[in-house]
């Protein structure tokens, strides 16, 4: 049996500490990350989230959001800080740490300004440098070092999206190779996340993260139709993905001559952003408070609300990533889905609220972010769903990925579009 997975072999043990041990690492450090992001954004968007109805949002908003923006934009001036591959790290094994800790910086001062953004690559960037820049200061074999950045960013994602089983189904939703040594690999991985996992529950005071049952809709009995209803918002989602897509095109054009100037770049985005903030408050941020918001007050709110919500938080996003703020696509997208989910509820209420929820949240980034699988997962999380009642939302991811992959972006897409996150 290959020393790569044999429990017998030193070897094997010395890759599984090492594994654990940056697991560990980056679960702290992704903690961290989260916690001065959580603070600086409770200091300067404290109860905005409350105001969902338009031009509500105070006029100071664009003042914050334009000074992120000059800030982030002397970052980019003065260091190699850009928006980094997480999962493109995964599927490679590395990631190049120099441009980690102002990249790092970067996103920090985007999240705090308000720009509706995640935190899902920040924390990645930071695991998977991690792994590197350890694996290369040991100088270990690339194998050694592959396992090293799966298990940083296992450790670090299982903390964030409160679940090592979406970490494992988005390792194997990774390039790999199908054979036993991966699985070798993949048991330090899991033991990662499982580490840092544990650490952010004791970390919060014995509590999951807050990503854990942020909307909790009743509970409904799954039945035969709801597949076909699964199938069908999993369809729903795909022209959402291609409005997205198109967005990040034309921001793409209209923000290239401006690519040489990041400064000019970024303070220019954040006073555009910021006008649309105090337009549409739902814009601002992460999308995760705003989510319980307007699904509990869905009908007050109303289904074109809902659906305008949607398109400019796709608006927000794609503009955020082509002015060179940094950050990641799933938060928001799950807030979209959020939304879109609310109102299908709105206009046909047969369709139960935790069905409509479950799928679009899924459906949404599964037609953007290659991990419909792991999605699925982390959507069940976030409505509460029981173990009966998860086929319709993976059917909805695996249909939204399917058609957007297979039949419409192709493999080149695939590649373009993971560069965003």
């Amino acid at each position: 049996m290959s020393n790569e997975f044999n429990l017998k072999s030193r070897v094997y043990w010395k890759r599984m500490g090492w594994g654990l041990f940056l697991g560990l690492l980056s679960a702290i450090g992704a903690f961290l990350f989260i916690l001065i992001m959580n603070l600086g954004q409770a200091l300067v968007f404290t109860n905005l989230a409350e105001n969902w109805t338009l031009f509500s949002g105070p006029w100071w908003l664009i003042c914050v959001m334009t000074i992120a923006g000059f800030l982030v934009g002397l970052i980019h001036h003065f260091t190699p800080a850009r928006q980094m591959n997480a999962f493109d790290a995964v599927d490679k094994g590395y990631l190049d740490p120099k441009p980690v800790p102002s990249s790092l910086l970067a996103s920090l001062v985007s999240l705090i300004g308000g720009f509706s953004l995640g935190p899902e690559v920040p924390t990645g960037m930071l695991a998977a440098g991690l792994g590197s820049w350890v694996s290369k200061r040991q100088n270990m074999d690339s194998e050694t070092t592959r396992t090293n950045v799966l298990s940083s960013v296992s450790g670090a994602y299982a903390g964030l999206f409160s679940s090592p089983f979406a970490v494992i189904l988005m390792l194997l939703e990774s390039k790999h190779f199908q054979n036993v040594t991966y699985y070798g690999t993949l048991l330090i991985t899991t033991l990662a996340a499982v580490v840092g996992f544990g650490l952010f529950y004791a970390l919060n005071g014995m509590n999951f993260s807050s990503l854990l049952g942020i909307l909790s809709p009743p509970a409904y009995d799954l039945k035969l139709w709801h597949l076909l209803a699964s199938i069908l918002m999993g369809i729903l989602a795909v022209p959402v993905a291609l409005f997205f897509v198109i967005l990040t095109k034309v921001f793409s054009r209209v923000v290239e001559p401006l690519n040489s100037k990041p400064i000019l770049r970024s303070t220019v985005g954040g006073l555009l952003l910021g006008l649309l903030a105090i337009t549409i408050p739902a814009t601002i941020g992460l999308g995760t408070t705003e989510m319980s918001i307007v699904t509990q007050q869905a009908t007050e709110i109303g289904v074109i609300l809902l659906i305008v919500f949607a398109l400019a938080k796709l608006v927000a996003l794609s503009g955020a990533l082509n002015f060179g703020f940094v950050g990641g696509p799933i938060f928001p997208l799950l807030f979209v889905g959020s939304c879109l989910g609310a109102a299908i509820n709105q206009i046909f209420p047969q369709v139960p609220l935790g069905l409509a929820l479950g799928c679009m949240i899924v459906a949404v980034p599964a037609a953007i972010v290659p991990i419909p699988l792991a999605l699925g997962a982390i959507g069940i999380i976030i409505i509460g769903l029981s173990p009966a009642d998860a086929l319709p939302i993976f059917i909805a991811a695996l249909v939204a990925f399917a058609i957007t992959r297979g039949l419409i972006m192709g493999g080149d897409q695939e590649k373009r579009s993971k560069q965003k996150v």
